[in-house]
């Protein structure tokens, strides 16, 4: 796959090889379950920040920009704490799924996967939301290939408001669903529209997702994801249910 399928990366690319003082190197792996992943944990000893993007996506520019973006704000910030939920927070979604019926160990490990995959939702959604936005100010020729990812990724999130509320606590399907729909009332706001947001709405979501927006569209320029992801976890009341982690 030729060099220029991402060319229109390029002002991000030259921007996040200025600020780390590393080259970008991108790489193809078509067995990503996602659209792309940065590397970072490997660009101190491996002096280059690689980033695999599934060949088959039609929105690698915007993938690549993305992952670029996401390394301008680790080395701007170099915020490294992590997302986890609390050993309260494990036990009481233990003890919540043993109430829908689960059996104990079915119960321990839904609890444990799913905290995981909301924690690592809520970590990125906020930041990238914020990153978006700016993708669409500052970088014009991305927004074609920008259309194209929130087009690809709204069937998914829409998905999400047909999951069976009986087998799962409440809380926990709520706070994925709102952060769906933030993401879906963000493209719409980006681009104008409003069918990315409408299935959202009709669901009841407008006063959740407008406020988790705007603590997004709402923050200063340089807001740290710390700031940003803190702000999500109050609006979700989810104080209680994470904690930030420091390696």
């Amino acid at each position: 796959m030729p060099d220029t399928t991402y060319k229109q990366a390029a002002g991000l690319i030259r921007k996040a090889e200025k600020i780390s003082n590393l080259p970008v190197r991108v790489t193809w792996d078509d067995t990503l379950q996602v659209g792309a992943v940065l590397h970072l944990s490997e660009a101190q000893w491996s002096k280059q920040l690689r980033i695999s993007v599934n060949p088959n996506r039609p929105d690698i520019p915007y993938l690549v920009g993305v992952q670029c973006g996401l390394a301008i704000r680790f080395y701007t910030q170099r915020e490294q704490r992590h997302l986890t939920a609390s050993q309260t927070s494990r036990d009481k979604a233990v003890s919540e799924f043993r109430e829908l019926g689960y059996a104990p160990e079915m119960a321990k490990s839904l609890a444990e996967n799913l905290l995981a995959q909301l924690g690592s939702q809520i970590r990125s959604a906020a930041p990238l939301i914020k990153l978006s936005a700016q993708i669409f100010r500052d970088y014009p020729e991305l927004r074609d290939s920008q259309l194209t990812h929130f087009l690809l990724e709204k069937e998914d999130g829409e998905r999400s408001l047909g999951i069976d509320a009986a087998k799962f606590p409440e809380w926990i399907l709520r706070s994925h669903q709102a952060i769906n729909g933030a993401n879906a009332l963000a493209a719409d706001y980006l681009f104008e529209r409003t069918d990315f947001f409408a299935p959202f709405k009709q669901a009841g979501f407008e006063a959740i997702c407008t406020g988790l927006v705007g603590d997004v569209t709402g923050s200063k320029a340089d807001v740290s994801d710390t700031e940003l992801v803190n702000a999500w976890l109050n609006r979700l009341d989810l104080n209680d249910r994470f904690e930030w982690m420091t390696p």
